[in-house]
């Protein structure tokens, strides 16, 4: 589902796996610019916003923008995708379908 040339590492006390992506990936996994372009959007929309409320939870919801305020509008619109990038599975996958969420709004 990953590829084949994703270091595992292990993040936190509790040794969480982790995923290092490198600038391509990035670019091909993390659909980063489709959220930063329509996040406003749907956080002003009534009827996109309540698709989004019913969408995610309030975790999914409160990591979603953690990403978008130190992430994902950085690498948009300031500074540049990085070098590489470590993250858990699970982010990837949530940003996965954050991604196709807004795509489809």
């Amino acid at each position: 589902m990953f590829g084949e040339k994703h270091q595992q590492t292990y993040t936190g006390a509790v040794m969480k796996p982790a995923m290092v992506l490198d600038r391509d990936e990035i670019n091909r996994q993390l659909p980063y610019a489709v959220i930063v372009e329509n996040w406003d959007k749907v956080k002003s929309s009534g009827s996109k916003r309540r698709k989004y409320l019913a969408e995610f939870s309030e975790s999914e919801r409160k990591r979603l923008s953690d990403l978008y305020r130190k992430y994902f509008y950085n690498w948009y619109l300031r500074t540049g995708v990085p070098k590489t990038f470590t993250c858990r599975p699970e982010t990837l996958e949530l940003a996965q379908r954050a991604g196709n969420f807004f795509a489809s709004v």
